[in-house]
């Protein structure tokens, strides 16, 4: 492993892409060289925001995530990245890693289709500056089979369902059917850790309509800033049902995020942790997660929901209430999570969807800690673990494949 450098990359997008990251870094082999890659992309970041927030610019951006309008938008979207491809790469080849030290081998990992897309066009380029065989894996962030998953000139492909797996493969019949593998979706590490007994106690009691004892409340609010009104009158009123309820929100500072968090800070019951930088609020939600015992979470269904997979009884197994979701691959994992049973009325389901509206919502979790469910669902936890979807060794099973592929060939 001496002469081969690891390079993440993701892209100024919403958190998500920096949270898996973050996960698979948690996982590294010991003594692996690795280093970080975020280009300089402010146009990214407004234009997710944007159509994230916007509700004719999101249903522009769902039209083009199907059908047709799909393929035409693939076509020239990856148009676009590749002709900026070079700038990308130039980019890269400044990391400080690649300047000091000289390596036979690159293996870039992506959690961000436009960076894979650019960085497979760069590949060439990338080799010739640096001597070094350079390969690409692609892990897909949501499990969403969108064409632009498909990266034709990535190495390596990891999907966390077979379903996305199969349709991906049907974009390109060519593309080889054993670079395109399915591994569970990647958790980090730090989540997966198991409450000692006291901690499983306590996370028990909150469950417990009976009991006096703080509800802790996770609130990651997304990088695009999406539904601070709705969290707002949602701590509002769930706080006016019960005093029970403590709020734990992790916030990016932002001009469009400062009106709500001045709106909330200051307040007894919420507990307000801010940064202007990514990944400070990747690292504060983790922090969050191993400095209390988090009752439950109220989140999009984005990555955060995956946490779903691992046991209500670990450092990150709160139970999740997902707010409306946005754009198609929030679908597809909702349907994911309903698939495997952690969606749903079902005994031992993980996480439920919010009804729509603050107001209906605050109702909604209310009555479902007071009519005991969560209690229920936290007392007979889901174990059945197969298809080689579920569980929470992803990111054990991404170093697996990757050192399979990669470190032990020549």
């Amino acid at each position: 492993m001496d002469n081969t450098l690891v390079v993440f990359t993701y892209a100024p997008a919403g958190l998500g892409h920096i949270r898996v990251t973050d996960a698979l870094i948690s996982g590294i082999p010991e003594g692996t060289k690795y280093s970080i890659f975020s280009p300089e992309d402010t146009a990214t970041e407004l234009a997710h925001r944007f159509s994230s927030i916007n509700t004719f610019a999101r249903r522009i951006m769902e039209i083009s995530q199907k059908g047709l309008v799909e393929s035409v938008y693939k076509k020239f979207y990856t148009s676009f990245l590749t002709k900026n491809s070079k700038s990308i790469a130039l980019q890269f080849l400044n990391l400080k890693e690649l300047k000091k030290s000289s390596f036979k081998k690159i293996v870039i990992v992506s959690t961000h289709f436009g960076l894979a897309i650019q960085l497979g066009e760069a590949k060439k380029f990338i080799e010739e500056k640096t001597n070094a065989k350079v390969f690409l894996v692609v892990q897909v962030t949501d499990d969403s089979p969108q064409k632009l998953w498909m990266v034709e000139k990535a190495d390596l492909i990891l999907c966390p369902s077979h379903n996305t797996r199969n349709t991906l493969l049907s974009y390109n019949l060519a593309f080889p059917k054993d670079k395109i593998l399915v591994t569970p979706y990647p958790v980090s590490l730090e989540f997966k850790k198991l409450l000692n007994k006291e901690e499983i106690e306590q996370r028990k009691e909150q469950y417990n309509p009976k009991s006096n004892i703080p509800i802790n409340v996770a609130i990651p609010v997304s990088g695009a800033a999406v539904g601070t009104e709705f969290f707002l009158h949602l701590i509002n009123g769930l706080k006016e049902k019960s005093s029970r309820y403590i709020f734990h929100v992790i916030c990016r500072k932002a001009p469009f995020t400062l009106n709500f968090i001045n709106k909330i800070k200051g307040k007894d019951y919420v507990k307000l942790y801010i940064s202007e930088s990514f990944r400070e609020i990747v690292t504060m939600y983790k922090d969050v997660y191993e400095k209390e015992v988090i009752g439950c979470e109220i989140t999009k269904p984005s990555e955060q929901s995956f946490k779903a997979l691992i046991s209500p009884y670990s450092i990150g197994g709160s139970y999740l209430f997902l707010a409306e979701p946005v754009g198609r691959q929030e679908y597809d994992n909702l349907d994911f999570l309903t698939r495997h049973g952690f969606l749903g009325d079902i005994i031992g389901a993980r996480c439920k969807l919010l009804p729509f509206g603050s107001k209906a919502s605050c109702e909604y979790i209310n009555d479902l800690f007071k009519s005991g469910k969560i209690l229920q669902d936290f007392e007979n936890p889901l174990n059945e673990y197969d298809h080689g979807e579920i569980g929470d060794f992803g990111v054990e099973e991404f170093w697996k494949v990757v050192i399979r592929e990669f470190f032990v060939k020549d």
